[in-house]
């Protein structure tokens, strides 16, 4: 579906889910009298091996993790905005919506215990216990769309624009989303979310791979290269960003330098009986961890131990952007045919 037709889906799910869960989270509050005995009620550490203080950090780690995959797929869909502003809102709106949209799951658990005993986390199973047919009805409607337009932001668009540039010969977004469709059944997602330690575990393995991640890029952009790229040589091949043979190890041996201290904290929260010493206690802040080793090693290795200098440039070379730009009799740089931008003639910046 092109990306034009995907702002209405968009638009129907921003119309229809929050009212859904805002209707959801009143209910949770009125019928429990203010939050139920998972919110108001003592606190309780079911681990055998962690006290409050790395329990509090797991939760976070989680919760890190879990929101640092959806912000990589971000430019996948801000590349398409009109002005180089429009994307600097998700800073603060992805924190925010994601703790409001987080509340309501927590209170309506909470309210499943306080009517029927006990704490149902799986909001399907939630949605079978209602009375009311069409209370049941749009609220599943609402969820099945809340689902779907999820899958397409943070699954099946950002793969599909990723494996396509890798071979786009001989894949388009239509048979990455078929390929991403067959993994995902391959896979056995439902496994994954049969009780909530094992979605929590899950969830935390994002934070061992997406910090160092994260840590390797922050470093090459804006210590290393100091925010100054040449976005044609990207695009080049064996251009100034070749490395060697196209790999550029440093970047891989920083990453193992951050992932590595972290496998075995991600193998005891899989196997909690798993005797791996005091090293669960640095994949309780995972993300952060191998964020800042990441970036402190890159930064060295580049620097000091193995310096490139063929991927540094005195200025950044960036593609021009509408509005910064006009032809030197002053008509307008570009000409939009169907959908994609394109260069008439020669341009000068002003």
């Amino acid at each position: 579906m092109p990306i034009t037709k995907l702002r209405i889906l968009f638009l129907v799910k921003a119309v229809i889910v929050p009212p859904t869960f805002l209707a959801l989270f009143l209910w949770a509050v009125v019928v429990t009298k203010g939050g139920g005995p998972l919110v108001t009620g003592k606190l309780n550490i079911t681990s055998t091996y962690m006290n409050t203080a790395y329990s509090a950090l797991t939760g976070l780690n989680v919760v890190i993790g879990l929101f640092s995959s959806m912000a990589v797929n971000m430019p996948d869909f801000g590349r398409f905005s009109k002005n180089r502003l429009a994307g600097g809102h998700q800073f603060f709106a992805l924190p925010i919506v994601g703790t409001l949209g987080a509340l309501t799951p927590i209170f309506v658990t909470s309210a499943h215990s306080y009517i029927w005993g006990d704490f149902q986390w799986y909001m399907p199973a939630v949605i079978a216990q209602f009375d009311s047919r069409a209370a049941k009805f749009f609220t599943a409607f609402s969820f099945i769309l809340a689902t779907i337009g999820n899958q397409i932001a943070a699954g099946t668009y950002p793969f599909s624009n990723d494996v396509s540039g890798l071979s786009p010969c001989y894949i388009n977004i239509f048979r990455a989303t078929l390929i991403i469709s067959l993994f995902c059944i391959v896979c056995t997602p439902w496994n994954i979310i049969t009780d909530a330690a094992g979605l929590l575990a899950f969830l935390s393995g994002y934070s061992c791979i997406m910090g160092p991640m994260a840590g390797v890029i922050v470093s090459d952009y804006y210590l290393v290269k100091k925010r100054k790229l040449d976005v044609h040589e990207l695009y080049r091949d064996r251009g100034i960003y070749w490395y060697s043979h196209g790999w550029n190890w440093r970047a891989y041996l920083a990453l193992v330098i951050g992932f590595a201290p972290l496998v075995p904290g991600f193998a005891k929260s899989i196997a909690p009986t798993l005797d791996v010493g005091g090293a669960w206690k640095i994949y309780t802040f995972a993300w952060i961890y191998g964020f800042f080793m990441c970036l402190g090693s890159y930064y060295i290795i580049c620097t000091y131990i193995a310096p490139t200098t063929a991927g540094l440039v005195d200025e950044a070379v960036l593609p021009p952007h509408r509005g910064d730009t006009e032809l030197s009799d002053g008509s307008e740089v570009f000409e939009e045919k169907d959908g994609a931008v394109t260069h008439e003639k020669e341009i000068s910046l002003v």
